[in-house]
């Protein structure tokens, strides 16, 4: 009995222990490791994500900006670059003495010393490195990004001393690294540093943000709102900017004007019309044959040639407008222009992994990609949008294009309601009208060219003053022929031989 008591006992003890082990494990029961709160905006890619597209697509070329990939054997070749643009910064007050610069550079560490905890709850993943390193990290890396950002905003040809002058490759690589979803830091640490290192003058005419908006905009060209860049613009010169990073900056620019109109209700119609409408439709259904192809699921969509054999016409957008700015009005999908190069693949993937982490972000790189891997299925519509204009492709097979925005949308998910859900709705009504179907069916087989149409206008005549003919014969033969006109000849009818 003792021995049994004994059992009950450790069994109770071993029970006890685990429990205690689980409720020290639950979040609210104890203070966090690592807080996330709303300021958390700059995160490691999933694994997920980074199998389904190339290594290089989320991690830097040649440098390496911030704690993620920091220590990189293969991007520490670049830490002399670093070190120049971040003299440039540091003696753009036009005090080049060392005792100025010393006093200088002990503002900046003083001043990223007391941002350092708000710049660790920046990242989602905890930062395993010591004070001091963190800070003389975040320090040259940041004043490497003021330095250049300054440096290229002035018009004038480069000193040969300058790393960057005379290397193409290096510079544009340098450029796509910064706007790398896990090479950020916190866009307020480039704002303490712009504002210590810069005249008051310089800072009232222009701040950090608008200086990267002229850093990039060069390598940038994806459609963007005219009237956003211009509200952006103007902003930047005078106030703090409100981005969180250099990509959410760039994100923010590529931002629609309005909202998708698509998803709206269309105004009631008076009610004959309506009246009008619903028997014609009744009509149709009674009459014409359902389509063979009904698209009933809401995230589905045809692809561009089949949009465009059931009667969809396919234009291209304005140039000034957003490229996310896709519309369907009347049986006419509109939709802005893209260049399709080697760098856009890294940039949307990018943009769509700053989108996937946060659901603080409208997803609107996220819904493009859906968009556009539901309407380009096959190389043909690449083609076809190509020619439309709509497409330029610079990557070489249409195939190419294809396989890109297949793979784009793979292991991604959409948080929030789907951008263009109204333009699908829309499009996908119009697509599985019998009425529209028909039409479109006989547009193609019977004016799909000038000379289809000239020999159904003919036959159509033919056909007409045949039945004409009989008519006139059949009176002819039924009515008695005082009533008839005596003045009327039916043979004027007669076609050649016929």
């Amino acid at each position: 009995m003792m021995v049994l008591l004994d059992r009950v006992q450790m069994a109770d003890n071993d029970i006890s222990l685990v429990v205690d082990d689980l409720i020290a494990k639950l979040p609210k029961l104890k203070a966090p490791t690592r807080p996330w709160g709303s300021q958390v905006c700059i995160y490691k890619v999933h694994q997920k994500l980074q199998e389904v597209s190339s290594p290089s697509v989320y991690k830097p070329a040649v440098v390496s900006i911030g704690p993620i990939h920091y220590g990189d054997e293969n991007l520490k070749e670049t830490q002399d670059c670093k070190l120049y643009y971040m003299s440039e910064a540091l003696t753009q007050r036009g005090k080049n003495d060392i005792n100025s610069t010393t006093a200088l550079l002990q503002k900046c560490v003083e001043s990223i010393e007391k941002l350092e905890k708000r710049i660790r709850d920046c990242y989602a993943d905890p930062i395993h490195l010591e004070s001091k390193e963190f800070v003389e990290m975040l320090v040259i890396d940041g004043l490497f990004i003021v330095g250049l950002f300054q440096h290229f905003g002035v018009e004038q040809p480069p000193p040969d001393e300058d790393p960057l002058a005379h290397n193409p490759w290096g510079r544009q690589n340098l450029t796509w690294d910064l706007l790398l979803l896990e090479n950020q830091i916190p866009l307020f640490v480039l704002e303490s540093l712009y504002k210590l290192t810069t005249s008051e003058e310089q800072q009232n005419s222009k701040t950090i943000g608008y200086l990267a908006y002229g850093f990039f905009k060069n390598y940038i060209h994806f459609p963007r709102d005219k009237t956003v860049l211009e509200n952006m613009q103007e902003a930047d010169k005078h106030e703090d900017t409100p981005y969180k990073h250099l990509l959410d900056q760039l994100a923010q620019t590529f931002h629609p004007l309005t909202d998708n109109k698509d998803g709206e209700a269309p105004p009631p119609l008076p009610p004959l019309r309506r009246a009008l409408g619903a028997t014609f439709k009744l009509i149709v259904k009674i009459i014409l044959p359902k389509p063979k192809t009904l698209h009933t699921t809401r995230l589905y969509m045809a692809s561009a040639t089949q949009l465009d054999l059931a009667g969809i016409k396919i234009v291209k957008g304005p140039t000034e407008a957003s490229f996310l700015d896709i519309s369907f009005n009347d049986g006419v999908l509109t939709i802005p222009p893209v260049s399709i190069s080697a760098r856009v693949d890294p940039l949307l993937r990018n943009l769509i992994a700053n989108e996937q982490f946060s659901d603080r972000y409208t997803e609107y790189v996220t819904s493009y990609s859906l968009f556009m891997d539901r309407l380009i299925v096959t190389e043909k519509d690449v083609e076809f949008l190509s020619n439309q204009g709509i497409v330029t492709n610079n990557l070489g097979r249409f195939e190419e294009v294809a396989d890109m925005f297949s793979r784009l949308h793979r292991e991604v998910v959409l948080g929030r309601p789907f951008y263009y859900l109204g333009t699908f709705d829309r499009v996908n009504n119009y697509y599985n009208s019998r009425w529209n179907f028909w039409k479109a069916h006989i547009k193609r087989k019977y004016f799909s060219s000038p000379w289809v149409t000239i020999a159904v206008i003919a036959g159509g005549i033919l056909l007409l003053l045949t039945t004409l003919k009989s008519i006139i014969e059949t009176l002819q033969f039924y009515l008695p022929k005082d009533k008839l006109s005596a003045e009327f000849n039916p043979n004027f009818l007669k076609l050649g031989y016929y």
